[in-house]
């Protein structure tokens, strides 16, 4: 089973009542915030444990800000002060769900490494096709200089193709996002050795003892402030937001947070290019001369095969030889599975014909890009543990073309066609899965 993160600490919160009204988990810089706005006040009441109420003004702190309040203008009831609630309700949601927010929340899960709160404000999906549009761009570029135009390019590029995939996956975890947001290069030239792993930052907790006083409203701000400089922050569009991070190497990162709804999430990190392009000219050159070494070795066999059939033929004896057609039908497929992309892969929750109670499961989307129909494509899903380690794999068939198998599951993959996929693990998950899975097509079968 998962291992559940270990979650930062908490911040101290108090329960405010105004009248009957009873609000809960109200952090400490959000009632200075609320009594300077004028909506919390000197009656309304507060307490830590829901049981001892005390009036705002009778905390000596709270008199204080009261105190620097001024007091509200009168004016005439209308129509204009309906227009300035709504101005102030519209401006009050826009600073609260500000990408500022967002920024300072996946930093401070970077820093207390709550792997948990950082998956709630980033968005994976999102997040593995900007990475695999980077890659992607990189590897068309150093396959066509370098291995498009040689005589091992059907070997190779199916070949490299699986591996710039390895890639992606092992930049698209929590742990490389950690590490990105830490400025760490490193991790893109290392992903061959499973998911990165960054050290966890130690401190103490800048909100721990926070009391009623101004020497803790100054600790939040330089908490906060402390945060929000470890980037460059700006808009680029009325729903995107950069945040720019200065890298170990001289380079930078860009974090590009969308809107979500009417809240922000991280969608996207521009990788430095020169990190990438090495990791990927490594690729290339990697399966150029595997491809070159089987070819070699394929040549040796063949004069063997050679030597020892004219040798039987001599002895009056005959020899089986094993149909060409299957070499090349593998190697046909080898070469065609370039065009089949599993795409916005999600660990979720699901229900089986929509019935019961929602179990782990796998979504996807399998796309033809090629120009030929397939009966059968065999997928095979590897289940990861804590320590990056495969622990199980599980074989499914979500194209198979059969009598015996009714339902869209029988209808053949045409192409330039997509394909949702789901499956519930809960029956072959392994006890050791961590969450991370990596889905691969390992077969496929044409249609005659």
């Amino acid at each position: 089973m998962p291992v559940a993160p270990v979650k930062s600490s908490q911040r101290p919160k108090l329960m405010i009542r105004r009248g009957r009204k009873v609000t809960e988990g109200v952090e400490v810089q959000a009632v200075f915030a609320d009594i300077r706005s004028g909506q919390l006040k000197p009656k309304h009441e507060f307490s830590t444990d829901g049981v001892n109420w005390r009036r705002l003004d009778s905390h000596p702190q709270l008199a204080r800000v009261f105190a620097t309040v001024p007091e509200p203008e009168k004016k005439k009831k209308g129509p204009l002060i309906f227009l300035l609630l709504v101005i102030v309700a519209v401006v009050a949601a826009g600073l609260y769900f500000h990408p500022y927010l967002a920024f300072y929340n996946v930093q401070t899960a970077v820093d207390s490494r709550d792997v948990q709160k950082l998956s709630e404000w980033v968005d994976y999906s999102g997040l593995q096709q900007n990475v695999k549009d980077q890659l992607d761009v990189q590897w068309n570029e150093i396959s066509a200089s370098q291995i498009n135009e040689t005589p091992y390019a059907k070997m190779a590029i199916p070949a490299g193709r699986v591996q710039v995939d390895k890639m992606i996956g092992a930049l698209v975890t929590p742990e490389a996002v950690m590490g990105f947001a830490k400025g760490k290069t490193s991790l893109i030239d290392s992903w061959q050795n499973g998911s990165p792993k960054t050290p966890a930052v130690e401190g103490e907790d800048p909100f721990a003892g926070l009391g009623f006083n101004m020497e803790s409203v100054n600790k939040v701000m330089d908490s906060v402030n402390g945060v929000l400089s470890q980037g460059e922050l700006h808009y680029s569009g009325l729903n995107s937001f950069v945040a720019t991070i200065k890298a170990d190497s001289g380079e930078s990162f860009d974090f590009m947070y969308e809107r979500d709804g009417v809240g922000w999430k991280l969608s996207g990190i521009t990788l430095p290019a020169e990190p990438v392009r090495s990791s990927i000219d490594k690729i290339a050159q990697s399966v150029l001369k595997d491809a070159k070494a089987k070819a070699r070795r394929a040549v040796k066999k063949g004069k063997k095969g050679k030597a020892t059939t004219k040798s039987k033929v001599l002895k009056g004896k005959t020899s089986k030889k094993k149909p060409p057609q299957v070499a090349k039908l593998t190697n046909e497929k080898k070469a065609y599975m370039a065009n089949l992309q599993i795409r916005n892969l999600v660990v979720g929750k699901g229900k089986k014909y929509r019935f019961g109670s929602p179990n782990p499961g796998l979504f996807a989307t399998l796309s033809n890009k090629g120009n030929r129909t397939l009966n059968q494509v065999e997928i095979t899903i590897y289940f990861y543990n804590r320590k990056g380690a495969i622990v199980s794999e599980k074989k499914l068939y979500p194209v198979s073309v059969s009598k015996y198998r009714p339902g869209r599951d029988n209808d053949p993959l045409k192409p330039q066609k997509a394909k949702k996929i789901g499956y519930l693990v809960k029956e072959f998950a392994p006890p050791s899965w961590a969450g991370k899975v990596q889905m691969r097509v390992t077969d496929i079968t044409f249609k005659n």
